[in-house]
């Protein structure tokens, strides 16, 4: 799975275990609140049968029983007896209450005032229970679990259905994979060949217009070999083992300006190469060359005609500019990703400036895109 499916798939999981947390949170929190209410109401039932009968020991001049929590107030909500003290908010409920009895609840109790016979002495009776905690905290613990199990079920339910409806996709892009892996395959001998037998001819016996044709071919081939380069590498190369050692950068420009110089006196450009004092790299010598083919090949393909291409080494730094095109500020980040091809561009697959990051991270060399001073774009790499 490429990255672009990884993110696009865990994207899509995200959003849909966010929307999965809300619906379930909203169904839980209905669960809770339907079930709280029920537990309130049964122990406010409990509480009537306990006011019940305290109310008929009162009319009776006896003492309630010591298994239920009661107290006596008068009118204005002082106490007159009782076994407990009356919170303020019962105090204020009995100031402005106008039904026959009425329900008040703090965070440990429910209480029960009623009001008495006008003819009594005491105004009111309250009776009280204690909240059963250890109901509600059942509530949450079941709650907790049954969220849990249905989030766990929705989520594989989600990765097994997305996982069926990718497969036709996953085997299309794996045969799609297969076939241009063979194709490439079937690519390097013809190339080589064609490669091996431009650079066998004697150009002093050629003819002008031979000369130039030939040229062509050659140019054509090396076209198709750094073509051939960038899918072996995406399709092939891209997971090999690495063997990193210190490059000699000064051997390996000038053999890949030797490589790139038919396609770059196709477009008439001047090459400027400055090799100073400098930190050798260390990093796999396949690898850093293919970042350098590829900066290079871009600096032609998108240079002007007649264009400089410079390559210049100092320190702990490399620098390919070109006097092309250029890139939008806007635009610096996006050409490094894969099958990223900017309007302006002609042709190519978008693979080259990707396969470049992408081996620049695996060398820990970091990569830099400028303005040119002189026109252009300028590349510049980083290490140690």
């Amino acid at each position: 799975m490429i990255s672009a499916e990884r993110k696009s798939l865990t994207l899509f999981l995200l959003l849909y275990a966010g929307s999965l947390v809300l619906f379930l949170g909203i169904i839980g929190i209905g669960y809770y609140n339907f079930h709280s209410t029920q537990i309130i109401k049964a122990q406010q039932n409990e509480l009537r049968i306990m006011a019940f009968g305290v109310g008929r020991a009162l009319k009776r001049g006896e003492t309630p029983s010591e298994e239920v929590e009661w107290a006596l107030t008068d009118q204005n909500g002082n106490p007159i007896n009782g076994e407990f003290d009356l919170p303020n908010s019962c105090i204020d409920a009995i100031g402005s209450m106008a039904n026959h009895e009425q329900y008040i609840r703090d965070d440990d109790f429910i209480y029960l005032i009623h009001r008495l016979s006008p003819r009594s002495d005491a105004a009111f009776f309250i009776v009280r229970t204690q909240l059963n905690a250890e109901l509600f905290d059942r509530l949450l613990l079941n709650i907790a679990s049954i969220w849990g199990g249905a989030f766990l079920f929705f989520m594989v339910i989600a990765g097994f259905l997305t996982k069926l409806f990718l497969k036709p996709l996953r085997d299309t892009i794996n045969l799609l994979n297969r076939f241009i892996k063979d194709a490439t395959h079937e690519m390097t001998t013809p190339i080589s060949a064609i490669l091996m037998s431009a650079e066998g001819f004697d150009r002093t016996v050629l003819s002008a217009k031979d000369d130039k044709r030939l040229s062509r071919i050659e140019i054509a081939a090396r076209t198709l070999q750094a073509v051939y380069d960038d899918l072996a590498f995406v399709l092939l190369d891209a997971k090999t083992k690495r063997a990193a050692a210190q490059i000699e950068l000064g051997e390996l420009i000038a053999q890949r300006v030797e490589f790139f110089e038919p396609l770059g006196r196709a477009r008439q450009v001047v090459w400027r190469v400055a090799v100073g004092a400098h930190k050798p790299p260390f990093a796999d010598l396949r690898e850093f060359t293919r970042i350098l083919d590829n900066l290079l090949s871009n600096a032609i393909k998108y240079n002007k005609s007649g264009g400089m291409i410079g390559i210049s080494v100092s320190e702990c730094t490399l620098t390919v500019s070109d006097e092309g095109i250029g890139i939008a500020l806007a635009d610096r980040e996006k050409i490094f990703e894969r099958f990223t091809r900017l309007e302006s561009a002609g042709g190519g697959f978008g693979l080259g400036l990707s396969i470049v990051k992408e081996l620049c991270v695996r060398n820990q060399i970091t990569i830099s895109v400028n303005d040119h001073p002189s026109g252009g774009t300028e590349f510049t790499l980083r290490w140690g």
